[in-house]
């Protein structure tokens, strides 16, 4: 009975595991683009538009 309970520890195991992964992939994998306001304080941006 005990190796049952270590098999399915086991594969509970292995699916946490590749679970995590994939998320962690995935949140690698994100590519965050900089805003160019980003130094410029207090502009509008209409009024940048309209130049």
């Amino acid at each position: 009975m005990a190796v049952t309970r270590l098999m399915r520890k086991d594969r509970r195991n292995k699916e946490f595991t590749r679970v995590r992964k994939t998320n962690l992939k995935n949140v690698r994998s994100v590519l965050y683009v900089q805003s160019p306001y980003k130094g410029v304080s207090g502009i509008v941006l209409e009024d940048q538009e309209a130049k």
